[in-house]
């Protein structure tokens, strides 16, 4: 039997799927990423597929040891985050948390980020929306991509950040976080004990 037409007529099936807009699978690579996500979306088993992970909303993934979190990007309705106490270095997949797939959907608000492995803040310099985000307890020294959101109309009145006061170094302190401060931006400065050391709501007057 030839089993070449039959594996042409496979692929044009697969293509056609593709074309008419088929849910395109999803690999999570990091096991404790995919259960938290797996249990938001009540569905233990079976394929993810593009348009599951656009059901997220909100995202509560506190101490599970996660460290990679890629497939994360195709969240992008996600609007609440909280991966608290992982060990999470990279965060460049909430880069795309700020780019909704409609009008009528939510970007990411807020983050807690609180306890990883964090150094690069980049990712978040693009979130426009984001309101909140705590990062206490991380590697951060550079603040500078939370001012160039700020600058470019994201963070500003009401909205906050909690940063490590340990990990920061002198352009974070004496120059980037009076800028935020100046936008309106709530900033809040922990000690390595847990303790706020400063706090303030942007009032520079």
């Amino acid at each position: 039997m030839n089993m070449k037409p039959m594996l042409l007529v496979g692929i044009a099936l697969v293509t056609a799927g593709t074309l008419i807009g088929c849910p395109m699978p999803v690999t999570i690579p990091d096991d404790a990423l995919e259960s938290a996500i797996r249990a938001e979306l009540g569905k233990p088993f079976g394929v993810l597929t593009e348009m599951d992970l656009l059901e997220v909303r909100a995202l509560d993934a506190r101490s599970l040891n996660i460290r990679d979190l890629s497939g994360l990007e195709y969240c992008t309705n996600l609007s609440w985050l909280d991966l608290d106490t992982n060990n999470i270095s990279d965060i460049g997949p909430i880069e795309q948390l700020g780019r909704p797939e409609s009008p009528f959907d939510s970007p990411l608000v807020y983050a807690n980020l609180d306890s990883n492995q964090i150094s690069d803040l980049t990712p978040l310099a693009g979130l426009l929306n984001l309101a909140g985000v705590s990062l206490f307890d991380n590697q951060v020294a550079d603040i500078g991509p939370l001012v160039t959101n700020a600058q470019n109309g994201g963070l500003g009145e009401g909205d906050w950040v909690v940063l490590d006061s340990a990990t920061l170094n002198e352009d974070a302190l004496n120059v980037d976080v009076p800028l935020l401060q100046s936008y309106g931006v709530r900033v809040v400065l922990v000690t390595p004990s847990g303790d706020p050391e400063t706090e303030t709501d942007g009032d520079t007057g």
